[in-house]
């Protein structure tokens, strides 16, 4: 009876420190789990304000809605579709501020066409398929290279006055972004056309930014390297050029 004491007895302590150490292995673990990290709201305005440093209020303000009300802004990037097959400055945007911004702030659509110009564009009623997508931002490369020699700048800009008011019929709030096609070596008459979309945009209230700062000078043998031998089409040296200017603009990054 005895021993059968002891050896029960034997048996609650080795089951004590079994059960001790179980507990302590538990609390050691625990202390040693990782914890998702929490973004505070002050922190996630603070990103806000730096990723949208270098836009306009106008389009700050939409995306300070957004991010409230949780419905998104529309971002629709209009321009050239290249000769060759390269990924374009459009797609490198796109893919850079949806990842920035997340497609629940921005969701972002690209329509880019080959060998379109401003005439075409009206005669054929293609600005529909922009007036169709709703954008809230609208940024818009108006085939002005394409324009260059065949259409005219004044009736380049006629053209851009029609599709304008086609599509802010549809939105009274758009907030438009214009910008020049790619640079061409030793262009003449072009980098006149460039100031006119300047002056146009300027008059008429809309957003005018030029990338050709980033890439360099045009009379420069330095810019062939950008570019492929079809005149203004960048190859992907120039794309990437093109769409960093884009990505700091929209990003900050």
């Amino acid at each position: 009876m005895k021993i059968l004491i002891n050896v029960f007895a034997i048996l609650i302590f080795i089951s004590s420190l079994v059960a001790g150490k179980m507990y302590w292995n538990h609390q050691l673990d625990k202390q040693f789990e990782t914890k998702p990290t929490r973004v505070s709201a002050a922190q996630t305005e603070k990103d806000m304000q730096s990723e949208t440093k270098n836009l306009p209020e106008s389009i700050v303000k939409k995306l300070e809605k957004a991010k409230k009300t949780g419905n998104s802004v529309k971002l629709v990037i209009v321009g050239s579709a290249p000769e060759k097959d390269v990924k374009t400055w459009g797609t490198l945007l796109k893919d850079k501020v949806e990842d920035t911004y997340g497609t629940d702030l921005i969701n972002v659509e690209l329509y880019e066409y080959k060998q379109m110009n401003t005439l075409q564009f009206v005669k054929t009623k293609t600005y529909e398929d922009i007036t169709e997508a709703k954008p809230d931002i609208l940024l818009f490369e108006p085939f002005l290279l394409n324009d260059n020699g065949v259409v005219g700048i004044d009736n380049t800009l006629e053209n851009l006055d029609v599709v304008m008011k086609h599509i802010e019929a549809e939105n009274k709030n758009l907030v438009t972004i214009f910008q020049p096609s790619a640079p061409v070596y030793q262009a003449e008459n072009y980098p006149n056309d460039v100031k006119a979309l300047e002056d146009f945009s300027k008059e008429n209230g809309y957003e005018f930014i030029n990338h050709w700062k980033s890439w360099p000078d045009y009379n420069s043998k330095e810019i062939t390297e950008y570019l492929t031998d079809v005149p203004g089409q960048p190859n992907e040296k120039g794309e990437q050029v093109w769409a960093d200017f884009l990505i700091h603009y929209f990003t900050n990054n």
